[in-house]
């Protein structure tokens, strides 16, 4: 699968030096990326995000990378979510349970009922076909140098 990620400078150091890049535990989106992680069931720290080539994109404007990588990524290593559903699962997120992402904190919340944070975990769990999305948003346990196949700095 072709994935575009924007990263920094320093990821794409990494990767040419032959190194595989895990990305580090983000403090801002800790709990949230610790959920997907157990949703998806990945065997990392913090996922990477990607959009996939020739899909609708949506970077919710958090571009500010300097590099535009382009990966040649084989399909076992991509998980897919939607990204409306991702985006509606943080805002979720703060009124679940701190120990448990499956409890609402207080029944119904700001119209957020136990069934649709349900539905929604579900659906980003539930893997489908990259064309079973209305926008696409891969997801990435790290980043193999063997699946750099361009890159383009931004300036």
């Amino acid at each position: 699968m072709i994935i575009y990620t924007y990263q920094s400078v320093r990821v794409l150091r990494i990767l040419k030096s032959g190194e595989v890049y895990r990305a580090h535990r983000s403090q801002k989106y800790a709990h949230a990326y610790d959920c997907l992680v157990d949703m998806l069931n990945l065997n990392c720290e913090s996922p990477i995000f990607g959009n996939l080539r020739f899909h609708r994109k949506n970077t919710g404007g958090s571009t500010s990378n300097s590099v535009k990588l382009i990966l040649k990524v084989p399909k076992e290593n991509v998980w897919l979510t939607e990204y409306s559903e991702w985006a509606d699962f943080m805002y979720m997120l703060q009124f679940t349970s701190p120990k448990d992402y499956h409890d609402l904190i207080a029944g119904e919340v700001d119209n957020i009922t136990k069934e649709k944070l349900h539905r929604t975990i579900e659906s980003l769990k539930h893997q489908r076909s990259p064309w079973a999305y209305h926008v696409p948003q891969a997801i990435l346990e790290e980043i193999r140098p063997e699946w750099l196949s361009e890159y383009k700095v931004k300036l």
